[in-house]
């Protein structure tokens, strides 16, 4: 995305605000996804859709049950499980006219529907996951439009993100809290990038992660993904300055971990095209799991291998990060640093550094290294 495109002026704009609109915002991303969107078609519908809410309150109906019936019942929106990561998912424009989304995008709609009818809701990002919640919606309860605006309680929602992981997670209170809509659209931005570089499209993948560097410029882990993008739309030298960039702001494992992956690939052509080539793989956790072990051979041969290599042997040393790599990324496995692996669960990353003895943390897409949590 040029620095003269337009959506980037109008998306700058909004991100300058104090507290961006969330639905506004959306829409922007929904242009950035098909920019022939019809987004005052996406504004009427919501409008309509309210009015209908507000006449259940007339009728004495409690406004977050007429929510749920008119959205959910009526309308019949659900969560889309057959092309889940399509990009057009995280179009909530895409979504109003389908009636089907992920569940940050449904979330967005219910949020917005519920504010023109009066009702106060947030949305809540969980790992893997997100739901609505609110002052107006029954004490404890947290609305799950990708489950057809099911009602469910802090357990429930365990429970459900357990499945999503294959391992029991326990959620702080801390995780329920309200996300603010700056993280809200810097989620749906890093959603959309995954989405396309799962289709190896790495330059749409690239535009996505500008917006959400709009969003969050002083976000050091957005820098460490632009380099690592750049790389893999050919653009070398711009993916080495990035990653640098990151490496002066940055602290911590991860940014050690990159900074000797820049200090390999300074000279050579150290990955370049490899990620654009390697399949693209979701895994569960008994899959990533099982992997593990021909990973941890792999990367325990090479880490062999460097060390036992003089300060002079530069040139050798690229090779064998080099080779490292391709047969790691061969594999579906994704490069983050020097040894430091991530397996795409679809909802986040199962991460993974060498000499780490099990799989035994995520995280998700938008937090890197240093926001890894325990599998339990």
């Amino acid at each position: 995305m040029g620095e003269d495109s337009e959506l980037l002026r109008r998306f700058r704009a909004m991100a300058a605000e104090r507290e961006p609109d969330l639905f506004e915002g959306a829409l922007l991303i929904s242009a950035l996804v098909d920019p022939a969107e019809d987004l005052p078609a996406a504004r009427r519908a919501v409008t309509a859709l309210a009015e209908r809410v507000k006449e259940g309150g007339k009728d004495g109906e409690p406004l977050h049950a007429a929510l749920r019936r008119v959205l959910f019942v009526e309308e019949g929106f659900q969560g889309d499980r057959e092309t889940y990561d399509q990009p057009s998912n995280s179009s909530v424009a895409r979504v109003l006219a389908r009636k089907k989304g992920m569940p940050i995008t449904l979330s967005i709609v219910t949020i917005e529907v519920g504010r023109l009818s009066g009702l106060r809701l947030t949305g809540v990002g969980l790992p893997g996951h997100f739901v609505v919640g609110g002052a107006d919606l029954p004490e404890g309860m947290f609305l799950d439009p990708f489950d057809g605006g099911a009602l469910c309680e802090e357990t429930e929602l365990s429970r459900r993100l357990s499945a999503i992981f294959g391992s029991p997670v326990a959620l702080s209170s801390d995780a329920l809290q309200p996300d603010p809509p700056r993280a809200i659209l810097t989620r749906v931005l890093l959603n959309l990038r995954r989405s396309y570089e799962r289709r190896n499209r790495w330059e749409e993948a690239l535009a996505a992660l500008e917006l959400a560097e709009t969003l969050e410029p002083e976000n050091p882990a957005h820098r460490r993904e632009r380099g690592l993008l750049l790389f893999k739309c050919g653009r070398r030298e711009e993916g080495l300055a990035a990653l640098e960039k990151y490496v002066e702001t940055a602290e911590g494992e991860d940014a050690e971990d990159v900074e000797r992956l820049v200090r390999v690939m300074r000279g050579e052509e150290v990955l370049e095209g490899a990620p654009a080539e390697a399949e693209r793989k979701i895994f569960t956790l008994e899959e990533a799991r099982a992997l593990l072990p021909r990973i941890q051979e792999l990367t325990a041969e090479a880490v062999s291998r460097y060390a036992s290599l003089s300060g002079e042997l530069e040139n050798e040393r690229q090779s064998i990060v080099r080779d490292w790599a391709a047969q790691v990324q061969s594999l579906g496995v994704e490069i983050k640093g020097l040894w430091l692996v991530d397996f795409d669960s679809g909802a986040g990353y199962y991460c993974w550094k060498y000499p780490e003895p099990a799989l035994d943390y995520f995280h998700g897409y938008e937090e890197g290294f240093a926001g890894r949590l325990p599998l339990q």
